[in-house]
């Protein structure tokens, strides 16, 4: 399936909707969202339409309502023709109420304390529901402490968070999806993460799929464990 670049999308967007004089679409524009483009709702539906015309893609209508930014329609369509990319979706049962469950987990500058293997955490932007911060992991074992820059997108009605690497490192995309549900015995806390790694970097998607779900696995009965503790 043909791939679809930024310089593609670039092109899409200019047919679907013409350029503002004040936008510089060949600038950083991967992260901006739609509207401050100049992309209302229509002109996104209609480069979806463009997208489906084009590279035989289905971009329903439902997902372009999730789809807020250049890279996230990026990442949406990279998955639906990658049959290879990776897919991790774990998930675990939180003894304690569900908004402390929810205000635990979504406190960025607390990670460190929450997750094992984050040393530090800092908050670089805050808007509305937005949090973009950068994560630097504790040293591995060559004493190597590695540092990204990720965004979060809560919606605490809908008991849902999307989050997606800024700076993606060795990485084409990651995206990740949080969901917490009430359920008997507590909250059902899920993450379900994707992702694609880029050609020559050190691991496969196998091999990371691997790892994200072995490491996974140790976090949550950590944040389980913690919270739980508050809780008690």
């Amino acid at each position: 399936m043909p791939e679809l670049t930024l310089d593609d999308l670039r092109d899409l967007m200019r047919s679907a909707g013409g350029v503002d004089d004040d936008v510089d679409l060949d600038g950083d524009i991967l992260h901006t969202p739609f509207p401050d483009l100049g992309y209302d709702s229509l002109a996104v539906l209609q480069i979806g339409a463009l997208i489906e015309h084009r590279l035989g893609v289905e971009v329903p209508d439902s997902a372009l309502d999730e789809i807020k930014t250049p890279y996230r329609l990026l990442s949406f369509v990279r998955r639906q023709g990658d049959g290879a990319a990776g897919h991790t979706d774990n998930a675990i049962v939180i003894a304690a109420p569900f908004d402390l469950v929810w205000t635990m987990t979504n406190d960025v500058e607390s990670w460190p304390e929450l997750f094992s293997e984050y040393a530090a955490a800092e908050v670089l932007l805050r808007r509305e529901n937005v949090v973009r911060f950068r994560l630097t992991m504790r040293p591995d074992a060559d004493g190597t402490a590695w540092s990204w820059v990720s965004e979060r997108v809560t919606d605490r009605e809908k008991g849902t968070v999307r989050a997606y690497r800024v700076e993606t490192g060795p990485f084409e995309y990651m995206d990740i999806f949080w969901e917490y549900a009430r359920v008997e015995g507590g909250v059902r806390m899920r993450w379900a993460q994707s992702f694609h790694m880029r050609p020559g970097a050190p691991v496969d998607d196998a091999t990371m799929t691997e790892r994200i779900n072995r490491n996974t696995a140790v976090q949550l009965e950590r944040i389980k464990h913690v919270i739980e503790e508050v809780a008690r």
